[in-house]
């Protein structure tokens, strides 16, 4: 009698050997090695707790440049995150090492205080000083002081929005967006980006409260990406 061998199933520790090779997985180690949450990562990055979720579980992959910058927050390397190997950070090593980041850091100038409204926006700004240290491509980028608790918990008053004039709009992350308005006064928002066409742009409220919101391009003076949010404790003066 022929007797039928039978391919056994992987393990659940192979299983698990298959995951810890994703970029996912180095993510979600890095990030609670670091004891935050993703949701804490999400508000340091600049992103939706959303885009964390998703490239954690591997539906999708962030870019290089998110990658650098969340290797600076979670204090290893942007190799590391992408194709593994050992963590260059304080528990595997007693030699310090430098992060490797290939977006030079910058003097990033704060231009203001934006006191935000009842939905998130603000129609003026109050004069603010200082300027925070952050690695960005983005020789134009610039920062607004945020008050406020209308953006929160995403965002919370007193924490700092980088600005990038000439990045990418790429959806699910955040945009700053400004509106024509009577002597430079047009309303201003910082929310996520959902979607973006050559008639409008698509939006949902930090605030899960006030929903989306489309807005015709003719009404938009302008649409940055936001690079990242940090806390005051980076501001420099």
């Amino acid at each position: 009698m022929i007797q039928a061998k039978l391919a056994m199933p992987p393990t659940s520790q192979g299983c698990n050997l298959g995951r810890m090779n994703s970029i996912g997985s180095r993510i979600t180690a890095a990030r609670e090695a670091r004891g935050l949450n993703q949701s804490e990562l999400a508000r340091q990055l600049g992103v939706t707790p959303q885009a964390v979720q998703k490239w954690e579980a591997g539906e999708t992959e962030p870019r290089r440049k998110r990658v650098e910058e969340m290797a600076v927050i979670l204090g290893t390397s942007a190799e590391h995150l992408l194709i593994g190997g050992s963590r260059p950070d304080a528990e595997q090593s007693n030699v310090g090492q430098p992060i490797p980041i290939t977006s030079p850091f910058r003097q990033i100038p704060i231009v203001g205080t934006a006191q935000l409204g009842a939905e998130g926006y603000w129609t003026a700004l109050s004069p603010s000083e200082g300027h925070i240290k952050f690695p960005t491509q983005d020789k134009d980028a610039y920062a607004l002081r945020l008050r406020g608790d209308s953006m929160s918990p995403a965002i919370r008053s007193g924490w700092v929005a980088i600005i990038e004039p000439n990045g990418d709009l790429v959806p699910g992350e955040y945009v700053y967006i400004k509106l024509h308005g009577v002597h430079d006064e047009g309303e201003s928002m910082v929310k996520e980006l959902l979607r973006a066409d050559d008639y409008e742009v698509s939006l949902m409220s930090i605030n899960d409260a006030f929903g989306r919101r489309s807005i015709p391009w003719e009404q938009i003076q302008h649409c940055y990406p936001v690079g990242a949010i940090v806390p005051p404790s980076k501001i420099v003066q």
